[in-house]
């Protein structure tokens, strides 16, 4: 999870120095920063906003610490006059957006002037690839001008040239409700600030006051937003503040809640889309049987078959907590699942063979956590994504092993390798591997020799699933800069891509919203035209 935080008084917030702050921050697992500057005398303001002749010094130890530096807070006045500085700013260290904030107490002239700065300040930007946003305070909401807060009249006299940095800890001080604030103005929205606040007005970490941080992170993150956090309020408890804000974030961008599955239909070579169904709670990871037409799928920890509007549950016994790793057997007399379990070190994750004519389910992997994704065509072997300890160290890996239970085998290693499918003929493996450095498609031999790199995307590509006559593939695309090579995480903005099984003709097939649970497994259809896959939406 890409996730930043705002640098404004960091610096007074603690005794260290200024390169061990900023290391302490990358280690609490952020990835970004937004540095704040002045471009005028600052006086009081010294360390909490950075004058111009300390600005390249922090940014070149940003950039030996590995994190990046996407917008910057811009301070000052005229800043019209210093589009030059701002511009070789972001030609030199590739800033993509500077960040001003209104001024105060505006009437309707002062916006107007404001508007003619920043517009022509807006124009400059853009030459050299960055933008100019807005960011809110409780004040520029609480006012308003011709029955508007003051951010979005300033934007109307910007000529929507300008977009808005959304502080939605201010826009809930100052009486919006944050979301909807979010949704009316979601094409100018172009990152979102959190803050956070309690009952009595008084700043607290990001989580632990009144803000509906879920529903914010939730609209950031569906359309593929930066995050800032700001942590400003945290004094002597900055670190382990931060690394608490980190672990909320965490929980959120892992958590499914309510919501509205739609089950979609794509024929590969046309690219038509039919949607089938809907469903008013969430459904994942659609198998389709050759035997009977029918879609497989789970859904709140149990499976289920659909076929033209019916719907039918398939007795899975003990295995009540299954995720979205599960695989028909080759001749589909059976299930395997990943079923979940629960205690007090947390979720784990063990395969399972279930019978379609009823019987017990029969465990497969002892170890755990282990996640299911693949059977050999010719039923002796799986393939699954493995957390293991090697050397010390948790690794993730992918194993084989029969199935009928026995020693599993480690496949892979280096980088972080999930999603192992057989190819029809049994030959090779299909997997997904970080080890060139973004999530990428890989192919090896079934003992796991000779691995090869099959797509070329500049973003994080997941789960090849090849068709039934082994010519195509479709696999799911997230854009590099939405999260980690090694996350796959839901209701994000994302894409389906197909290409030809020797990686040639690589194309974008659709752009949709969602994420895990839109094509974890292999859900071809016996004609190898079309595939299923799953969208989602809100209520």
């Amino acid at each position: 999870m890409d996730l930043g935080v705002q640098l404004f008084g960091v610096l007074t917030n603690t005794d260290l120095p200024a390169a061990e702050v900023f290391s302490r921050i990358k280690e609490t697992g952020y990835t970004h920063v937004e540095p704040c500057l002045a471009l005028d005398v600052i006086g009081a303001y010294e360390n909490a906003i950075w004058p111009l002749k300390a600005f390249d010094g922090y940014m070149e130890t940003f950039a030996g610490l590995g994190l990046k530096v996407d917008s910057v807070h811009v301070f000052g006045k005229h800043l019209n006059a210093r589009a030059g500085v701002l511009c070789d700013i972001a030609r030199r260290w590739g800033i993509r957006a500077f960040v001003v904030k209104l001024p105060e107490a505006p009437d309707d002239l002062k916006l107007q002037e404001t508007a003619i700065a920043w517009m022509t300040l807006a124009d400059a930007l853009r030459e050299v690839g960055a933008s100019l946003l807005i960011h809110n305070e409780a004040a520029d909401i609480r006012a308003a001008v011709n029955g508007k807060t003051l951010c979005e009249r300033m934007a109307d006299l910007c000529q929507r040239r300008v977009g808005l940095q959304v502080d939605v800890g201010w826009a809930m001080q100052g009486g919006a409700a944050p979301l909807d604030f979010l949704r009316r103005n979601r094409d100018l929205v172009r990152s979102v600030h959190f803050k956070d606040f309690d009952a009595a007005g008084n700043a607290v970490a990001v989580g632990e006051g009144a803000l509906p941080l879920k529903d914010c992170f939730a609209f950031a993150r569906a359309n593929g937003l930066p995050q800032i956090v700001d942590q400003d309020s945290f004094g002597g408890e900055l670190f382990a503040e931060l690394a608490a804000v980190r672990q909320r974030f965490s929980a959120l961008a892992g958590s499914r809640g309510d919501g509205v599955s739609y089950l979609n239909i794509m024929d590969f070579d046309s690219g038509e889309i039919r949607t089938v169904a809907k469903f008013d709670r969430i459904i994942e990871a659609p198998n389709w049987m050759r035997t009977t037409g029918e879609l497989v799928y789970n859904s709140n920890g149990l499976i289920y078959a659909w076929k033209d509007g019916v719907e039918r549950r398939i007795d899975t016994g003990v295995c009540d907590a299954c995720n979205n790793d599960h695989v028909l057997s080759p001749n589909e007399d059976a299930i395997a699942v990943s079923h979940m379990t629960f205690g007090e070190g947390g979720f784990t994750s063990r395969v399972f063979i279930v019978p379609f004519d009823g019987g017990a389910p029969r465990l497969v992997t002892p170890n755990s956590p282990s996640f299911l994704h693949g059977w050999s065509p010719d039923g002796r072997e799986m393939a699954y994504c493995a957390f293991r300890e090697i050397d010390g160290r948790r690794q993730v890996d992918v194993y084989a092993i029969p199935a009928e239970g026995g020693d599993e085998v480690r496949l892979t290693g280096g980088g972080f390798n999930d999603g192992p499918e057989y190819s029809p003929d049994g030959k090779t493996i299909w997997f997904n591997s970080t080890r060139s450095g973004l999530m990428q498609v890989w192919r090896m031999n079934r003992d796991g020799s000779d691995p090869v790199r099959m797509t070329r995307n500049d973003d994080n590509c997941w789960f090849g699933h090849v068709s039934p006559d082994g010519k195509k593939v479709v696999y799911i695309v997230y854009h590099k800069g939405h999260l980690q090579p090694d996350e796959h995480l839901p209701d994000m903005q994302c894409e389906l891509w197909g290409m030809d099984a020797d990686g040639n003709n690589a194309h974008r097939l659709c752009v949709l919203f969602g994420g895990q649970g839109t094509i974890n497994v292999n859900s071809w259809a016996p004609d190898s035209r079309r595939f299923a896959f799953v969208s989602y939406g809100e209520g």
